[in-house]
C-alpha cells in the first residue's frame, strides 16, 4: 500500500489537546502571579461523579495555581467534565490519580463518524513526548479501511463492514465501502503492514473490553481511550507538610511550605 494512502487518525494529540500549554507565558499571563492560596482553595471538587484534584483544576472553582494549564477542566450543567484547552472537545470519562491516567472520548462522535473521512483522518501528533499527556499502551488499535481500489471478496474475516446507511453524503468526505478491524495493543511507533485491496487506512486508540471486535466500532469509539500523564510529585510535598501548587507564570510545580516556596522545589525542608 502506498504511504500516501495511509492516514493516521489517532484522536488525541499533544497539539490538539494543549492549545495553550506551549504558548509563551507572557501570552497567557497578563498579571503578576497571585499570592499563595489558602490550604482549602485547592481542595478536590466534584463534577458529576468525577473528583477533580491536582494536577487537574476546575474552572470557576479552583484558582489557576491549583493545577497545570493543560489540566484545566470545565463542568457543564449536566455534570459533564471536559478538557478546557483543546482544539477539539474531549469529555473526561474517568480519572485514576493512583495510575496517573485518565479516560477521554471525543464529544461529537456520532454513530456515522466512521463514514466521514474528515473525522477518521484527524492527524496524530508525532511529538507527544513534549506534552504532559501520552496515549497509553493499555489501549488497543481500531483500524478503519475504506476507499479500496480493489474489491475484496470476501474481505478478511476480522474486517467488519461499517454501516453507512443514512449517513450524510458529501463528495469531499464520504468514504466508500468502509470496514473496521480491532487489533492488539497500541504501538505508537508501529509500522503498519500492507493492507489488502490498496485501501486508505486510519487508526484510533480505544480502550476496548472483553469480547470486543471490529463490529463493535461504535461502542469502542464512544468508550474513549486512556491517556497517561507525568507531573510533579504532590504526594512527597504533602508528606513534608507542604501544599502542591503551580507557578502560573512558568507552569511548573512548586511545594508551598509554612514560610514560603521550598528551595528544594518538591518538598519542604527543616528551614521551611
Amino acid at each position: 500500500m502506498s504511504p500516501s494512502r495511509v492516514r493516521t487518525a489517532v484522536l488525541c494529540s499533544a497539539t490538539l489537546l494543549l492549545l495553550a500549554t506551549f504558548l509563551p507565558a507572557h501570552a497567557l499571563n497578563t498579571t503578576a502571579p497571585s499570592p499563595s492560596p489558602s490550604p482549602s482553595s485547592c481542595e478536590p471538587a466534584a463534577c458529576g461523579a468525577l473528583r477533580i484534584a491536582y494536577p487537574f483544576w476546575l474552572e470557576g472553582t479552583h484558582p489557576p495555581e491549583c493545577g497545570y494549564r493543560a489540566f484545566q477542566v470545565t463542568c457543564d450543567a449536566n455534570g459533564t467534565a471536559a478538557l478546557k484547552n483543546s482544539f477539539l472537545a474531549y469529555q473526561i470519562l474517568d480519572i485514576s490519580y493512583g495510575n496517573s491516567s485518565f479516560l477521554v472520548a471525543k464529544v461529537d462522535l456520532s454513530d456515522d463518524a466512521a463514514c466521514d473521512a474528515d473525522r477518521l483522518s484527524v492527524n496524530a501528533s508525532s511529538d507527544l513526548g513534549l506534552a504532559p499527556f501520552g496515549i497509553s499502551k493499555a489501549n488497543r488499535e481500531l483500524f478503519f479501511m475504506y476507499n479500496c481500489t480493489h474489491t475484496l471478496r470476501p474481505p478478511p474475516p476480522d474486517w467488519a463492514p461499517v454501516n453507512c446507511t443514512g449517513a450524510p453524503r458529501s463528495s469531499s468526505s464520504s468514504v466508500l465501502n468502509p470496514f473496521a478491524r480491532l487489533a492488539g495493543g497500541y504501538m505508537p511507533d508501529e509500522a503498519w503492514a500492507p493492507v489488502q485491496g490498496d485501501c486508505t487506512v486510519s487508526m484510533m486508540p480505544v480502550m476496548g473490553y472483553a469480547g470486543a471486535a471490529g463490529k463493535d466500532y461504535r461502542r469502542l469509539m464512544k468508550g474513549g481511550f486512556l491517556l497517561d500523564y507525568t507531573v510533579g510529585d504532590c504526594t512527597a510535598c504533602k508528606q513534608s507538610g507542604g501544599l502542591c501548587r503551580i507557578n502560573t507564570t512558568y507552569d511548573i510545580f512548586e511545594c508551598h511550605c509554612a514560610n514560603g516556596v521550598s528551595d528544594l522545589i518538591i518538598v519542604c525542608d527543616n528551614g521551611n
